[in-house]
């Protein structure tokens, strides 16, 4: 469900630019992510090795001209040197200073290191400037070049530029490139393969912008290897040769007691492991979507010890690990019994559910996933969940609500796109936008009945893909492939 198209990231060299890349590991622990793009800035967070966040844009950094630090009241060697990331030794050369005493007033000169490249035939500015992604006019300003003209063997200083990065909790940050490796990684764009025929399945594998799809294959048991599996060996291979991933879904049948049962227990557990393991490895796929849903509170650090030993039991074998939670609420069973934070360190990528907002069988009518209600859904999990881990599964479905007006009692029949369209093509409705939804909706009376459907369409989804695009999530995830309209396509992609 990770869908973040990996586009060049300098687009505009030297200005701050739209990206879809992900910084990749830090090089070392410690590293710091500051305020603005000079490390003289506040340091909001210290990365540790293996974090990741996604890019967003990139600035030349201060190492581009000159620095120099005017000492103040206060200020002491140690205490510059800290600053700026540099050692007191490295100051101290630099400024030629025999001692560590310095005055307020003083300028000091920040050593930079710098990368070095050596002119070779051939060699132009603009070259140069591609190559490390900077800019032509940076690199003037650094090696005091007056002219364009190049002599080979000649030494020219790099600039280190800075990225500008995605944190937690909608914080923004800025981290210098040399110090960690950048990681182009692809969004997906991903189908839950459900309620279909043979023939269906077939015609969705053709779908060029779709990249995974999700048959439900595993069940929770509670005996045996305490799985059921239904692995379609046929589709994996078909869904391969069509460039597709597959990752096998596993569900818990909503049951909190069995769930309870068998994650509660750690032999049970490390039997689920395994057979979940051997079978993924035995049917080549790709990945494994975990949909455990209704979890009693009282297991919610073992449904992480299960996400973790099952991590690491895949890891080996390059096996992706995704993990289906709901958008968050107040409910003991179905929101708060999932670490969100914690789930989010393991899994490859965590799938919010962006609906039921009005659930099947819900007293009152209303949006399945009003763009409002999503939105902040995804602002919250944002709080504990790195942006490119994050998956927004959007709904290919509605439902039609049905009041009956002599009692008022509300009852709802589901939907797809498909029968929306014969609904209003039927009784001739015409849609009316919702600005508090951001949706399409009709209604209309019959028998005593007022019918009302809030529609899922081209319009609505794309509103929610600009919301992955602007807030650099991993991608799209949809329930389900086959319910959707054709000119959904349009919009349910990212290149």
């Amino acid at each position: 469900m990770l869908s973040l198209l990996c586009i060049c990231l300098f687009p505009a060299i030297g200005k701050a630019s739209s990206a879809t890349l992900y910084v990749g590991s830090v090089k070392a622990d410690n590293t710091k992510v500051y305020s603005s793009p000079a490390l003289g800035s506040t340091v909001l967070k210290t990365l540790k090795k293996g974090e990741a966040f996604p890019v967003i844009s990139t600035v030349a950094g201060d190492s581009s001209k000159p620095i120099v630090h005017t000492v103040k009241t206060g200020n002491t060697l140690w205490k510059v040197a800290n600053q700026y990331g540099v050692s007191i030794g490295e100051l101290q050369k630099e400024n030629k200073l025999n001692s560590s005493d310095i005055m307020v007033g003083q300028k000091l000169k920040i050593p930079q290191k710098y990368k070095i490249h050596t002119v070779v035939s051939g060699d132009t500015l603009w070259k140069i400037s591609n190559k490390y992604e900077v800019a032509a006019a940076d690199l003037s300003k650094l090696n005091n070049l007056r002219t364009a003209s190049l002599n080979v063997g000649q030494k020219l200083k790099i600039p280190d530029y800075y990225y500008q990065v995605q944190l937690l909790d909608g914080k923004k940050g800025w981290i210098k490139k040399s110090l960690l490796p950048k990681k182009a990684q692809k969004r997906i764009v991903m189908g839950w393969k459900y309620n279909g025929s043979q023939e269906n399945y077939t015609q969705q594998l053709k779908q060029p912008h779709l990249n995974v799809v999700s048959p439900r294959s595993y069940t929770l048991t509670d005996s045996g290897n305490f799985v059921s599996a239904s692995v379609d060996t046929k589709y994996v291979q078909s869904a391969h040769k069509q460039g597709k991933q597959v990752w096998q879904l596993i569900g818990n049948k909503f049951d909190p007691t069995l769930t309870g049962s068998v994650l509660g227990n750690e032999k049970k557990r490390q039997k689920l492991v395994s057979a979940l393991r051997d079978s993924l490895v035995k049917t080549k796929s790709d990945g494994i979507n975990v949909d455990f849903e209704n979890i009693d509170p009282k297991n919610k650090k073992d449904f992480v010890r299960f996400i973790s030993e099952l991590k690491k039991a895949l890891k080996p074998h390059g096996i992706i690990l995704s993990v289906d939670v709901t958008r968050e609420n107040e409910d003991p069973f179905w929101s708060k019994s999932l670490d969100r934070k914690e789930l989010g360190k393991i899994a490859d990528y965590i799938i919010i559910m962006g609906y039921d907002e009005h659930w099947g069988g819900s007293p009152v009518a209303g949006s399945v996933s009003s763009l409002p209600w999503i939105t902040e859904g995804t602002k919250l999990l944002m709080k504990d969940v790195p942006a490119q881990k994050i998956i927004l599964a959007v709904p290919f479905y509605t439902r039609e609500w049905v009041t009956d007006l002599s009692t008022n009692k509300v009852t709802s029949h589901d939907r797809t796109m498909t029968d929306v369209n014969r609904i209003v093509s039927a009784h001739k409705l015409k849609k009316v936008w919702d600005k508090n939804t951001s949706q399409n909706y009709v209604e209309y009376t019959s028998k005593g009945e007022k019918h009302q459907i809030w529609i899922e369409d081209k319009k609505s989804l794309g509103l929610r893909l600009d919301l992955v695009k602007k807030n650099h999530l991993g991608g799209v995830a949809a329930w389900y492939i086959g319910s959707e309209t054709p000119d959904i396509w349009d919009v349910y992609h990212f290149n």
